[in-house]
């Protein structure tokens, strides 16, 4: 439970109240509860979008969308906006790390933040599902935990070094089971069952793309692969629920 609450500390900004300093080893402990944490925050954002979308689906929809945001302190679109300048800077490695731990942000930053938050807005309204706004940071989350357990960090020292060279694939595995477990009730086990298996892919395909171009991962392409799992989850649902009613 401590691993959990610390956790959930530090991935939002939830007014949770702190008893005692939070440790590196609470931190890595809770790494398999990050799904959870996702839970927790999805479950707010859907009730937002239930207690809105009488008034109009569009707006429980931004609403939503953005309730999340708050919920984090944008903390992963801060992570895709860097992750894009960096990879796009055309910078050798060193470079490329250099422009993603610099706090301006770029036009390609812009761009694919700009672009991730319309394509979520546009799906959710088209989806018209709470369930989805639930289980959607549910993935996102394990996403990063597969993405931090199967890879190697990029840089020395920092936060995102802590979760990569302390995650293991036994973090992934429990994280995996607790996302299922999660997801199954809200968005059906046809759904659960496709995004467990798109969910990790995703994660392996990004490994791969940032330890070829930078040799590993980092704190922002972990927050910058769970908003790219989340729409990924989402794309999904949409197209099981799209099969559903073609036969």
């Amino acid at each position: 439970m401590k691993g959990f609450i610390a956790i959930l500390r530090f991935t939002t900004r939830l007014p949770i109240p702190q008893r005692e300093d939070t440790t590196e080893r609470d931190l890595l402990g809770g790494i398999k509860y990050m799904p959870l944490a996702g839970g927790i925050i999805g479950a707010v954002a859907a009730l937002i979008y239930r207690a809105l979308y009488g008034f109009d689906p569009a707006v429980a929809a931004i609403a939503a969308v953005l309730l999340e945001i708050i919920i984090t302190g944008g903390l992963h679109q801060d992570g895709l906006a860097d992750t894009f300048d960096g990879l796009y800077s055309g910078k050798d490695r060193e470079g490329t790390l250099e422009v993603m731990k610099d706090s301006r942000l770029g036009t390609h930053g812009v761009l694919a933040l700009t672009g991730a938050l319309l394509l979520k807005v546009a799906l959710v309204n088209a989806l018209k599902e709470p369930g989805a706004l639930l289980a959607a940071p549910v993935f996102s989350r394990l996403a990063m935990v597969c993405g931090a357990a199967f890879s190697r960090s990029a840089r020395q020292a920092g936060l995102g070094c802590l979760f990569i060279n302390g995650t293991s694939g036994r973090d992934a595995l429990a994280a995996g089971l607790i996302a299922a477990a999660i997801s199954l009730y809200p968005v059906g086990a046809a759904v659960t069952a496709a995004a467990m298996i798109v969910t990790p892919a995703i994660a392996l395909a990004v490994v791969k793309l940032c330890s070829r171009r930078i040799g590993g991962m980092t704190g922002d392409t972990l927050g910058a692969l769970g908003e790219i799992a989340g729409l990924g989850f989402l794309v999904v649902y949409c197209v099981v629920i799209g099969i559903a009613k073609s036969v």
